[in-house]
């Protein structure tokens, strides 16, 4: 949960925005967010110290639910970031990205932007720190736990060092919520979800109950852990709670919490993660309390960030109730809404144990110089605004050179390029729909990769059939 990453954030950034961080820590969020609203609407936060004061209040935004606010202020950003230095402008906008994703539940997209600092040797050693931790959440949200914790241990790895020593409680509080996480999914009740055969595969990386629980209450008493943090260990010390009427009052007194603190942008993440907790122990008219406020129309939820969790719920739900067909339905859903989510990440071509991502063969095809803009292209393919002029704006070439090298090593345009994937992404989203049972509308999955109308969809797949 962004919360951990939050109070990462705040403890990385320090001096850079004093005022925020110390309102974070005596958990004033909401006075924070309006407090460098108005230091950046009044222009005082636009030296050098805007590098670190934007970041932290873009980040405070998507907690509160200010998602548009919070894209505008990433976005002024770059002009701050432009000033220091280009290798800046790549670390600091990357994690901004990361953490856009990060909180609209597009984990594979996070996880690649997330990498681009944690596998750059030459980015300051904090930053990478925060991506290594982002990049292991991103991981596990793809159900790929194995491959977090060793994520995870080496942000732990990364802390050994002077400058990053006060982060290590952080990188270790990670570490945990992923075994939480997976521990949670290994509950007999959920065994049926489909990431709980990959938690259930950790081995001698999983920590048994009791370890578990001992090292969040350690970590969680230590004097050295900011109050933000130690709310985070706190609800995941009570997820971990036997009874079920424990458990019930610690989802309760996280979601009081949250609506004291105002930090609606996590609210449907944290009933999910507490409808899971309490369908673990049967506690359903619970759960059912938790997740319904998410659960609107079937059109509503099959477009939810969450969507796959809240159908699982759901269908567990509707099974307690002996609504047998509605159960199956809503099981289906999530099966092809996982598949999705583990779909999306192989194409991206994710490196799961923090290695360098796999090249792209078509990429390398051309110079050096226009390789980024290929990157780019494929990293956002979703971005129903992604144009020429902008992919060449962040090369610093004109269009007529960037149209030049990729026909003339490609084959094709950047325009044709980016029409070409896009149509390979809707065929495959398709295609992954009929196999597991699943109906969507083509028009809804081409929204999804940047084109929302019929006639712009038709035009695509018949210029990509002409080319073919």
């Amino acid at each position: 949960m962004l919360i951990s990453l939050l109070s990462l954030s705040c403890q990385r950034i320090g001096q850079g925005a004093p005022a925020l961080a110390q309102m974070l820590q005596n958990l004033q969020i909401k006075e924070a967010a309006a407090t460098g609203r108005r230091r950046l609407e009044r222009g005082q936060a636009r030296d050098a110290a805007s590098v670190e004061e934007g970041a932290l209040l873009g980040r405070i935004l998507l907690l509160i639910g200010q998602e548009e606010i919070a894209a505008d202020v990433f976005h002024q950003q770059l002009k701050c970031y432009d000033a220091v230095s280009r290798s800046t402008v790549r670390w600091h906008s990357a994690l901004d990205q990361a953490w856009m994703f990060q909180h609209l539940r597009k984990p594979a997209r996070a996880a690649a932007c997330w990498a681009i600092v944690a596998n750059d040797h030459e980015s300051p050693a904090p930053l990478r720190v925060e991506a290594c931790c982002g990049l292991a959440l991103s991981l596990q949200a793809q159900g790929q736990h194995a491959a977090a914790l060793v994520v995870a241990h080496r942000a732990q790895s990364l802390c050994d060092a002077p400058d990053t020593a006060g982060l290590a409680g952080h990188a270790q509080a990670v570490r945990l919520e992923i075994l939480a996480h997976a521990e949670l999914l290994h509950a007999d009740e959920l065994s049926d979800h489909a990431f709980a055969e990959p938690a259930r595969e950790l081995g001698r990386d999983r920590l048994p109950a009791d370890a578990l629980l001992a090292q969040l209450r350690a970590l969680e008493s230590d004097a050295a852990t900011p109050a933000l943090l130690r709310a985070r260990l706190g609800h995941l010390i009570g997820l971990q709670a036997c009874p079920a009427t424990a458990r019930q009052e610690a989802v309760a007194a996280f979601s009081r919490w949250l609506r004291q603190h105002g930090l609606a942008g996590i609210d449907g993440e944290a009933r999910v993660e507490g409808g899971l907790a309490l369908l673990a122990v049967r506690a359903v008219p619970a759960a059912r309390e938790m997740i319904l406020p998410l659960a609107g129309s079937e059109r509503e939820i099959e477009h939810h960030p969450l969507a796959s969790d809240i159908q699982y719920c759901l269908s567990k739900i509707h099974m307690s109730e002996g609504r047998l067909g509605e159960s199956l339905r809503f099981y289906k859903r999530h099966v092809a809404q996982t598949m999705r989510v583990v779909h999306q990440a192989a194409q991206r071509g994710d490196a799961p144990a923090g290695g360098s991502a796999p090249q792209d063969t078509v990429g390398l095809r051309l110079p050096p110089r226009y390789r980024a803009a290929y990157r780019y292209i494929i990293e956002h393919l979703q971005d129903a605004s992604l144009s020429v002029r902008e992919i060449a704006g962040r090369l610093g070439v004109t269009e007529r050179a960037l149209q030049l090298a990729f026909r003339n090593h490609l084959g094709m345009t950047p325009a044709e390029l980016i029409r070409r994937e896009r149509v390979r992404r809707i065929e495959g989203e398709m295609e992954e729909a009929s196999a597991t049972g699943g109906r969507v509308h083509m028009l809804e999955v081409a929204s999804r990769w940047g084109i929302s109308n019929r006639s712009t969809l038709s035009n695509a797949f018949k210029l990509s059939s002409a080319r073919v």
